[in-house]
């Protein structure tokens, strides 16, 4: 099978004439540079006195095990493939850190690990994808004010000035919205049993519903002739039968008196019948609605006889009321 690749790692016994402890204690700056290193050895942590690092040209993607290397002042650390400072947390003293053409990225992370240096004065971060940021410039002069020179250009006061009325309008906006927190639902609080006798209801009310809608169906779409005429209202229906009944029962005779001649009986002509008499009063043009009363005067004409034995006619009206629509 094929062999794999060592990976090369920068350990600082390569800068030391002698493997010994009093070289390594001696030693305060290691030149590691251009080595395609892509971790950093142990044996960083014996050199505790270490004030400026060389890391520029290798493929490191971490910094680690450096924690005990507190000491360190000035830190070189161009042309790597570094994602994020947080491996330099332990440098108090940190005074320059080169940093250019690295994978830093997100300011905000970075930020809150430069915020640590108090004695930060040279800073170097442009060729990061976080040098594009919005602002990035800004921000870094308000967050991290130690700092006199900042991607090889010097911070002036108009800078400062402008990133203090500037930066923290941005970090309000910007700032995440508190969550709030959610309620239970109401049945998280159910038992096993509950939450089963609840689905059970809910499926009897849905199959009972569905019968009900189905049962609705079958009662509107059979037996139903919409072709058909709404039936006529009761009372209509009623004085249209007793008016037939009327009019085919003879007529009593008219009865006209003249002057020196004795009573005879005088023909007259039958009146119209009831159902045409409304009719025409319906297709009048005062346009009858539902609740109006028609109204139908009829002269009786009666015979009467005095106390002598004299007969005489008297004729009365009679008015018939008959509700229109029932």
């Amino acid at each position: 099978g094929g062999t794999v690749a060592a990976v090369a790692i920068a350990d600082p016994y390569q800068c030391i004439a002698k493997k010994n402890r009093k070289y390594v204690n001696e030693c305060t700056e290691v030149y590691l540079t251009n080595l395609g290193a892509e971790e950093l050895s142990e044996n960083f942590r014996d050199f505790k006195n270490l004030e400026t690092v060389w890391l520029s040209g290798n493929r490191l993607s971490r910094l680690g095990n450096l924690e005990t290397n507190f000491r360190i002042q000035e830190l070189y650390l161009q042309d790597n493939r570094i994602v994020s400072l947080k491996g330099l947390g332990a440098f108090k003293f940190l005074r320059v850190l080169m940093a250019s053409n690295n994978q830093l990225r997100n300011l905000d992370k970075q930020l809150a690990v430069l915020c640590r240096f108090a004695f930060l004065k040279k800073l170097d971060l442009f060729d990061n994808p976080v040098a594009e940021e919005p602002d990035y410039r800004l921000r870094i002069i308000y967050h991290v004010p130690q700092v006199d020179i900042l991607d090889r250009h010097s911070v002036k006061q108009p800078e400062r000035t402008k990133a203090d009325d500037v930066v923290p309008n941005l970090d309000k906006a910007s700032a995440p919205k508190p969550e709030v927190a959610r309620r239970p639902p109401p049945w998280a609080q159910h038992s096993e049993v509950e939450k089963h006798c609840f689905r059970t209801a809910k499926a009897i009310a849905d199959r009972r519903r569905r019968e009900e809608e189905t049962a609705l169906g079958r009662t509107f779409s059979t037996g139903i002739d919409l072709a058909a005429k709404p039936p006529l209202p009761r009372t209509i229906r009623n004085n249209r039968e007793r008016w037939d009944a009327t009019i085919a029962a003879p007529q009593r005779d008219a009865l006209q008196s003249r002057p020196g001649e004795p009573f005879k009986v005088m023909d007259t002509s039958k009146p119209a019948p009831y159902a045409l008499t409304l009719k025409r009063h319906l297709s009048g043009p005062c346009g009858k609605v539902r609740g109006d009363v028609f109204h139908q005067t009829l002269l009786v004409a009666r015979r009467e006889a005095d106390e002598t034995g004299k007969h005489s006619v008297r004729v009365t009206h009679n008015t018939k009321l008959t509700p229109i629509g029932g």
